[in-house]
């Protein structure tokens, strides 16, 4: 096995361990930003210097750079499939979460409004209660 191979299934494995654990927050956002920036450092390098990646790719017991190229982009490919995955679950996971609060709201206004509309009318007073009383001695104040 040559030191390339080696990195490939090392590759394979960090991607495999990022699938498991998730990387929350501004950690994450930082290392999308600095992925980034490597990749376009490196890819304009590769314009500029197309020798180089040969030359890169020989040192790594490669071929061709164009080899080199390829086993790389997979790598690359599997762990952006595998970032698509974990943010599509993610939201799934919101969107359920948000599903069974409105469910659950719902719910508890149905309820309140079956309580309203079987509670007595409190503009028409039960005969002999104390509003009763009440209303009368209204109507007698000066």
């Amino acid at each position: 096995m040559t030191f390339f191979q080696f990195l490939l299934i090392a590759a394979v494995v960090v991607a495999g361990a990022v699938a498991v654990r998730a990387l929350p927050g501004e950690r994450s956002l930082a290392l999308k930003r600095l992925f980034a920036l490597l990749f376009v450092v490196a890819a304009i390098v590769a314009i500029l210097v197309p020798g180089l990646l040969t030359r890169v790719a020989n040192a790594l017991g490669i071929g061709r750079g164009t080899d080199l190229l390829l086993y790389v982009f997979i790598v690359a490919m599997l762990v952006f499939a595998v970032a698509v995955i974990r943010a599509k679950a993610r939201s799934d996971a919101r969107v359920s979460d948000l599903a069974r609060a409105v469910a659950l709201m719902e719910a508890r206004l149905a309820e309140r409004v079956e309580d309203h509309e079987d509670a007595p009318a409190t503009g028409a007073p039960e005969v002999g209660t104390d509003a009763d009383a009440r209303t009368d001695a209204a109507d007698s104040a000066p």
